[in-house]
């Protein structure tokens, strides 16, 4: 019997890839995770994915355990990221209306 592999998910980079296989394994989905590269000639670099790998039998399971979008490290810091641009520009506004203020 020959086992069939799915592929569900792409990473961009490996904390990523090991996050997604790490929560796939503790909900008693087997993953694997393979590391791809592709060259661009036109832009002329390489870009490194890596495709995270399931069971096609559990494929459906698997994309619904992911689609909660707890998984990802990188969630935190988006927020994060997101929460100081809102910051710094409340500041700059700020300062600008301060200036304008005392330059009147």
């Amino acid at each position: 019997m020959e086992i069939i592999m799915k592929n569900i998910y792409i990473a961009s980079n490996s904390v990523e890839a090991d996050s997604v296989v790490n929560k796939l394994s503790q909900n008693g989905i087997n993953a694997s995770c393979r590391h791809k590269e592709n060259f661009s000639v036109m832009a002329g670099n390489t870009e490194v994915e890596f495709e995270i790998f399931v069971d096609d039998w559990e494929a459906d399971k698997a994309k619904k355990l992911l689609s909660k979008k707890d998984y990802t490290p990188s969630m935190g810091f988006e927020k994060r990221r997101r929460m100081a641009a809102i910051l710094s520009l409340v500041f700059i506004a700020a300062v600008f209306i301060i200036v304008i203020a005392t330059s009147l």
